[in-house]
């Protein structure tokens, strides 16, 4: 299997599969990057778009 590298950090990736990075980016990243970096973004985008849609 070919050695992927994360998206974000560049570090060697030890996951089989990986994480989808976006919206950080469109690659894919380490599950560190995913719970330090890409979920929090996903958090904030979504509490922008909620706090921009009118009722």
């Amino acid at each position: 299997m070919k050695k992927q590298y994360c998206s974000i950090c560049g570090q060697a990736m030890l996951e089989e599969f990986g994480n989808n990075a976006q919206p950080v980016n469109d690659g894919i990243c380490c599950n560190n990057c995913n719970y330090t970096v890409v979920i929090p973004a996903r958090i904030r985008l979504a509490n922008r778009l909620k706090n921009n849609v009118k009722d």
